[in-house]
């Protein structure tokens, strides 16, 4: 049911109104096709190639047997023997930055482990002294296996939960060693 609109209301004249009715006879509604748009493809993250030597060398590190590491209470946090007992504490209160960050959310264990070792690589190339590995809460499983890993790479002096501003329970702030 049409409702009739008075030509005052609008402020179009009689005589427009009038017009446009004649220019519209014989108007038919455009028939809908029902298509969805095409969505344009999605980039994909392109990683960096490794080659094969390079990346044993970085996973030469990381055993899945090892668990040389318990978690006390709801903070991960360690130090490797011989260094600052501190280094914990500076990272808990945010007074290094990271340079970097590594998001391992979505990932299976295997590729985070990948990650992880390119992670360090990098950072012993770039000088960097502090990262941010996100690892997320999830089921646990990364949050179990990453903290492991780290104790066995030499370059790890201390890492620690990251500060509410860097991801909390599922981020470890890690302090590395820096040649120099």
């Amino acid at each position: 049911m049409q409702k009739k609109v008075s030509v005052a209301s609008t402020g179009i004249s009689a005589e427009d109104s009038q017009l446009f009715r004649q220019s519209i006879t014989g108007a038919r509604p455009i028939a809908q096709d029902k298509i969805p748009p095409v969505a344009p493809p999605r980039k994909k993250k392109r990683r960096t190639d490794v080659s094969s030597k390079q990346l044993d060398e970085n996973l030469f590190w990381f055993s899945d047997e090892f668990e040389g590491y318990l978690p006390q209470g709801s903070s991960l946090s360690w130090v490797q023997s011989g260094d600052d007992p501190h280094l914990a504490g500076r990272l808990r209160r945010g007074e290094v930055q990271p340079a970097v960050v590594l998001d391992l959310h979505g990932m299976t264990t295997q590729e985070a482990k990948v990650e992880l070792a390119g992670l360090l690589a990098y950072c012993e190339k770039q000088q960097f002294n502090c990262a941010c590995v996100v690892h997320g809460k999830g089921l646990g499983i990364l949050a179990k296996k990453v903290p492991n890993w780290l104790i066995q790479h030499p370059n790890v002096r201390a890492f620690h939960t990251a500060p509410k501003s860097w991801g909390k329970h599922g981020a470890l702030l890690l302090l590395l060693k820096t040649a120099g």
